[in-house]
């Protein structure tokens, strides 16, 4: 570049040309996301050495800067994942707390009604409109049972389809992100390298706390200003210019219930639910396992327990035409058992205890098999709490004092080394629930023992109320919960959970909404753009532009007066 007066001047005019385009840039991306202000760096010109001293030679642009703080950003981004976990969580809790607290479809009122219905029979047990009123009721209850667990499903396909749409987001913001990384590597290398491609860097900081709203990242710059993006514990996403994908997989031994997988190099899938967290991925999953499990378990095991008690009253009472009386209730012969898709040939078969229907848990269960008859050894797993049962087997039965509310019978041939069976005692308890009879006539209102309590009546007994008595005690009967709750304390216990857990999710999300606010706040005062401020730049650098331009004009008036003197 030319010295001297003209020089400067040029330099000047350059500088100032260079600080209106980033001015104009800065206002153009004002509502821009992600966007962080952009300033033009200025430095002297070496001086010339002279006779009488250093003259200066005018300014240079060192570099095009952004106003930018990593401490902070890498706030946002930790506030922006967990905002994201609580909020998803939150909403997700609160339509179950709306399900299972409606007075219109919950199920206390439908159980209140069904009893009522019971003493009603206790009441006039030879009244037919009395026992057709009981059968509706019934009817009521049984399907109320099943519209919630109807309910509960659907909840959990909303939740299996967040969790692809997340997938799907998290795999095309990691690919953007090893794309970007390329890219601001190649831009870094050029022979001008020490010039920041600070667009580029904002898109590849934006799309990080797009992905961290989706699942809790670790970011780790590289030498070659590439990031690296961790998830889980400690599991790849982003590697410099290449990542890896997430992908959802069913469960082996519940088809419904979706896991997170990471796929490897070679095509492996390495499942890591259980180690994720934070954003919406968590939010849901958090949801499934905490709120959408244990409620639709509870549900289920209210059903099991009204359908078995009540059965086993019912079943040795008589009807009105002095018959036995069967089950009241359907859908609770056997317990659902899934064998794992690696197992051999053996089986097992569960049914509820009635002797123990007190004890029945809102869990899914898993037996394990392990070890060669004889020394084989048999494991059921709570998976609620991954707790475990050691069980017996006494040559038909697998046994312990602990079982929870079942029977495990042993197939032939008999389980081996290394199977695994998912036992649901509740899961579908809900969904499989009926009525049993139709004919108002075949509700099991007497006994046939006399009042003596040895001699057996034969034949009709209109009059008698005294099963119809007993089956009405059950709803005042601590018969769940270990013996500690009745049907409505136990649903109850599950409302109030639920409740209780939405609550403390919608202060949780309240919370980290406030500090999510305050860590966008404090990312604006350093990075954002104000109006204000670059208006006055524009004025200044506008006048800074003019007055060097006048010295150009100064410059070219005084070469034409030395012109003018050498004519």
């Amino acid at each position: 570049m030319a010295t001297g007066i003209l020089g400067t001047a040029v330099s000047g005019l350059m500088a100032f040309q260079r600080s209106l385009d980033t001015t104009s840039h800065n206002i153009a991306n004002v509502n821009t996301e992600g966007y962080s202000r952009q300033r033009v760096e200025l430095g002297t010109m070496p001086a010339q050495y002279t006779g009488a001293g250093y003259v200066g030679n005018g300014v240079k642009i060192e570099n095009i800067a952004r106003s930018y703080d990593q401490f902070i950003n890498n706030q946002l981004r930790s506030s922006t994942s967990a905002f994201g976990e609580a909020d998803r969580f939150s909403h997700l809790a609160a339509q179950v707390d709306n399900l299972v607290a409606d007075p219109t479809i919950g199920m206390s009122p439908a159980i209140k009604s069904f009893f009522n219905a019971v003493n009603e029979v206790a009441d006039d047990p030879a009244s037919i409109p009395a026992r057709q009123v009981l059968l509706s009721e019934a009817e009521i209850l049984t399907q109320r049972f099943t519209t919630m667990n109807g309910r509960f499903e659907e909840l959990r396909s909303q939740v299996n389809q967040d969790l692809n749409v997340t997938v799907d987001n998290i795999n095309a913001y990691a690919e953007a992100i090893a794309d970007l990384n390329v890219k601001i590597a190649a831009e870094y290398g050029r022979p001008s390298g020490d010039q920041k491609p600070n667009d580029l860097l904002d898109e590849r900081d934006r799309l990080l706390n797009k992905l961290a709203d989706r699942v809790d990242v670790a970011v780790v710059p590289s030498d070659s200003n590439m990031v690296s993006v961790f998830i889980g514990q400690g599991q790849s996403l982003v590697l410099d210019g290449a990542y890896n994908e997430l992908t959802t997989q069913s469960s082996e031994l519940d088809p419904s219930r979706l896991e997170i997988g990471l796929k490897q190099a070679g095509g492996n899938v390495q499942v890591i639910t259980r180690q994720l967290s934070g954003g919406e991925l968590s939010g849901a999953l958090r949801f499934r396992d905490e709120v959408l499990d244990p409620a639709q378990q509870q549900l289920g095991a209210v059903a099991a327990s009204i359908a078995m008690e009540f059965n086993g009253i019912h079943s040795v009472g008589y009807d009105l035409d002095g018959e036995q009386g069967g089950d009241f209730f359907s859908g609770v012969d056997e317990v659902p058992v899934t064998a794992d898709p690696g197992n051999t040939n053996g089986s097992i078969t569960v049914a509820y205890d009635p002797a123990n229907i007190a004890n029945i848990d809102a869990s899914d269960y898993r037996l394990d098999v392990s070890g060669a008859a004889p020394a084989t050894t048999y494991t059921l797993t709570r998976l609620s709490d991954n707790t475990s049962i050691n069980l017996t087997n006494d040559g038909t039965n697998l046994v312990s004092d602990d079982l929870p509310g079942i029977t495990i019978a042993l197939g032939a041939p008999e389980p081996s080394d290394g199977d695994a069976f998912l036992i649901r005692p509740a899961y579908w308890a809900a969904q499989d629930i009926g009525v049993n009879i139709s004919d108002p006539r075949d509700i099991a209102a007497a006994t046939n023992i006399d009042a003596d309590g040895v001699s057996v009546i034969n034949g009709p007994m209109p009059g008698d109320n005294r099963n119809a008595l007993a089956l009405a005690g059950l709803e005042n009967k601590l018969g769940m919960l270990g013996g500690n709750a009745s049907f409505q304390d136990a649903y109850g216990q599950m409302v109030s959970k639920v409740g209780t857990l939405t609550n403390a999710a919608r202060v949780s999300a309240s919370a980290q909404e406030t500090l999510l606010n305050n860590a966008k706040e404090s990312r604006s005062e350093v990075s954002g753009v104000n109006l204000d401020e670059e208006a006055a730049n524009l004025i200044k650098f506008q006048q800074s532009y003019q007055a060097a331009a006048q010295v150009v004009a100064i410059t070219n008036t005084l070469f034409d007066s030395l012109l003018s003197g050498l004519r």
